[in-house]
């Protein structure tokens, strides 16, 4: 039987988009009605240098809020349901080449030639030339596993990837957003 605690944490590779990638999991065999209630785990230590507590907070509200909506009691602890985050950063290289194309000419007229005067085409020479950027960012990955509290095992997981947003005010904005994204697909209760 596949088990999903077995899962290795994939990192997605983006491309120069920076549009969020996610990849989710979850035992099948579990039946998601019976949890009506959730709490969460304290984040990791080992995030605190790659996530400020003000991103940690984002993103717990909006983790809390879309298991609301979708049916889910919030409790401080002893929840059904036990809830850890994670967050990693990976420097990342892309690339982007450009081939510039110049020339080549084709022209029409007379001249002499084998067969005495004619007319024909004739072609230049052709040019190109390609300049290759190199962009140098950081990706963030945020991993969502949701734990049953009554034999701690792994029942979802969920992954999402992108290029880690500066400006502040849009991380605010999208940090939420990735969230939902990501829960998109986790089970909704039936006790709504």
């Amino acid at each position: 039987m596949y088990k999903l605690s077995q899962i290795f944490i994939l990192f997605i590779v983006l491309s120069s988009c920076s549009s969020l990638e996610v990849i989710y999991d979850y035992d099948k065999s579990v039946n998601f009605n019976q949890f009506k209630t959730f709490s969460f785990y304290p984040w990791d230590p080992k995030n605190g240098f790659q996530i400020n507590d003000y991103d940690k907070m984002t993103i717990t509200n909006a983790i809390r809020t879309e298991m609301e909506e979708k049916g889910y009691q919030y409790v401080k602890e002893g929840g059904d349901l036990v809830i850890s985050t994670f967050v990693t950063l990976e420097g990342k290289t892309s690339y982007e080449a450009y081939t510039n194309h110049y020339g080549g000419w084709a022209g029409y007229g007379g001249g002499w030639g084998y067969t005495g005067f004619g007319y024909g085409f004739g072609y230049g020479p052709a040019y190109a030339s390609t300049t290759v950027t190199q962009r140098n960012y950081h990706e963030g990955t945020l991993i969502i596993d949701v734990f049953s509290a009554s034999d701690k095992k792994l029942v979802w997981q969920g992954i999402g990837s992108r290029e880690v947003e500066y400006d502040l005010d849009a991380r605010d904005r999208k940090l939420p957003k990735n969230v939902a994204q990501i829960l998109a697909r986790f089970p909704v209760s039936k006790a709504k």
